[in-house]
């Protein structure tokens, strides 16, 4: 007997196979770990929270989480292309990172100012198990960067961070008495005060740049992962982050004791002293696309001569051109 099946419906081979989106199993799974996890660490990351909130040296941390779910986002075709449970190794990871925050919160021997900085990386690393778990150990690896990028996450104890600022104290004052003298202005300099003719300023804790320091970081870090392929172009574009958030900061001040002693004295206590930074960091910007050509173009030269130097050593490869018989 001949069935004649109905044009409308295809051919139960011709159907084509999606593997681009996940399930919504594994998000729902995901989004019930990830609310567990904020009920479970909901103490530290309280603690971490109100350090960035009261904490200017910290402000950055609150944009972390927001700027790594972006960028899982931006990624997610890559991410999720072949997303799928994995449940012995997610849940060996995970049970390992939670005895690992049992440990950070329960050791006495931690110094009490690296325990919320042990507590923190503990959790990512929780959640690191996790969204293996939920998607699998090549989820893991394509998302390595915006997972990587949640180590920001993790406060610098206060003890290094004090040593942090004095550094962009001291460098933003050399760079400053740099300026001043190629100005050809008279000073007197003292550690990291100056006398300047009609008014003296000093280089507070205050001024060091570190707002600065840590959007420039922040930003070349993401410029690097876009646009750059080499490892050491990527960290040599985040180290120069550094020297250029101090050289914009001593242009700031320069400015602000130009405008006190030539226009106005207020300049030193208004809003452009306080809330000017935004304004200032605009001059970041150019000098940091400026280095990220410059390390690109190193880039396609390196690469270029690595193809260069491949076809010669195929031309001048020995037997090239015989022939060999095998019997």
């Amino acid at each position: 007997m001949l069935v004649r099946l109905p044009k409308s419906l295809p051919h139960p081979e011709a159907q084509p196979l999606h593997r681009g989106a996940p399930r919504p199993m594994p998000h729902a799974f995901s989004l019930i770990l990830g609310l567990a996890s904020i009920l479970l660490f909901w103490g530290p990351l309280q603690q971490l929270v109100s350090l960035s909130l009261n904490d200017q040296r910290y402000s950055h941390i609150i944009l972390v989480p927001a700027i790594g779910a972006g960028l899982i986002f931006m990624e997610r075709r890559k991410v999720f292309a072949r997303a799928a449970f994995a449940i012995a190794p997610g849940l060996f990871l995970l049970s390992g990172s939670l005895v690992l925050y049992w440990l950070t919160r329960h050791t006495a021997q931690v110094p009490e100012t690296y325990t919320l900085s042990m507590a923190v990386l503990a959790i990512l690393l929780v959640w690191a198990s996790g969204f293996a778990l939920c998607y699998g150990v090549e989820a893991l690896r394509a998302a390595r960067f915006p997972l990587l990028f949640l180590l920001l996450l993790v406060p610098i104890p206060f003890e290094a961070m004090d040593k942090i600022v004095a550094v962009l104290q001291r460098g933003t004052a050399e760079a400053t008495y740099t300026m001043f003298h190629l100005a050809g202005v008279p000073m007197f300099k003292d550690g990291v005060r100056f006398e300047l003719p009609g008014i003296g300023i000093e280089v507070a804790a205050e001024c060091s740049s570190i707002h600065s320091a840590w959007a420039l970081f922040i930003t070349g870090l993401l410029l690097a992962h876009w646009f750059l392929k080499s490892p050491w172009t990527k960290i040599c574009l985040s180290i120069l982050t550094v020297p250029t958030a101090i050289f914009t900061n001593a242009v700031r001040i320069g400015t602000l004791w130009f405008l006190a002693t030539r226009v106005d004295p207020a300049f030193l206590f208004g809003n452009l002293h306080h809330r000017g930074g935004a304004l200032f960091s605009l001059i970041s910007l150019p000098i940091l696309l400026g280095l990220l050509c410059s390390l690109r173009k190193l880039e396609s030269h390196g690469s270029h001569r690595r193809k260069a130097s491949e076809e010669d050593a195929c031309l001048t490869a020995p037997g090239r051109g015989q022939t060999a018989t095998f019997s």
